[in-house]
């Protein structure tokens, strides 16, 4: 007969593994390395993650969760200073130690995803952010197709802008082009810059 499984073992597990690979490629990942590099056997990591496909799904889905930008449910009561610090709270927390290195292995992950299933953790986090920003814009008013257009904008412009981060390790420099590009997006909205 088999053991139960423990329900808190494989968030567990995988908290283990992002934590691992901070320093390391996905293409180097195969269960016989990670279970060396843990310490556990081959076999917990296929009991609990089936195929390699699903492990690096799940690492994807994980680093995506710790990166999504956590607006209040209700973004059409914020204003455009609240919504300016509500970015600059996301943009402090990304530059917190170790969160570079997990950037990297979201950026990897997001690359690594295979085109045929219906889209990667990172394109939703992604396409979460294009949407939040764009419904703020409506809700200032702007006509949605120019809403949908500065979302996705503003969008691509932060996730590059991390992408700059991981690349060059200059938080001042990241930093004062992310307080631009808040200053670009939020013209004409009158939004005092802090």
């Amino acid at each position: 007969m088999a053991r139960p499984q423990n329900p808190q073992r494989k968030p567990q597990l995988l908290a283990a593994i992002v934590e691992y690979l901070k320093d390391k490629s996905l293409a180097e990942v195969s269960f016989r390395s990670l279970a060396e590099g843990l310490g556990i056997s081959s076999y917990m990591l296929v009991y609990h993650f089936g195929q390699r496909e699903q492990l690096i799904a799940e690492i994807d889905e994980r680093i995506q969760a710790g990166r999504r930008w956590a607006l209040p449910a209700e973004t059409s009561a914020l204003g455009p200073a609240a919504f300016r610090r509500s970015l600059g709270r996301f943009w402090q927390a990304s530059l917190q130690d170790g969160n570079r290195q997990l950037q990297r292995l979201g950026f990897e992950a997001a690359v690594r995803a295979p085109d045929d299933d219906g889209g990667s953790a990172a394109a939703g986090a992604y396409l979460s952010w294009a949407e939040a920003a764009a419904g703020w814009l409506r809700a200032q008013g702007m006509p949605g197709p120019e809403a949908a257009a500065r979302g996705r904008m503003l969008a691509a412009a932060v996730h590059g802008l991390l992408y700059d981060y991981v690349l060059t390790g200059d938080r001042q420099q990241s930093t004062a082009a992310f307080e631009a590009l808040l200053d670009t997006f939020l013209a004409g909205l009158e939004v005092p810059r802090q």
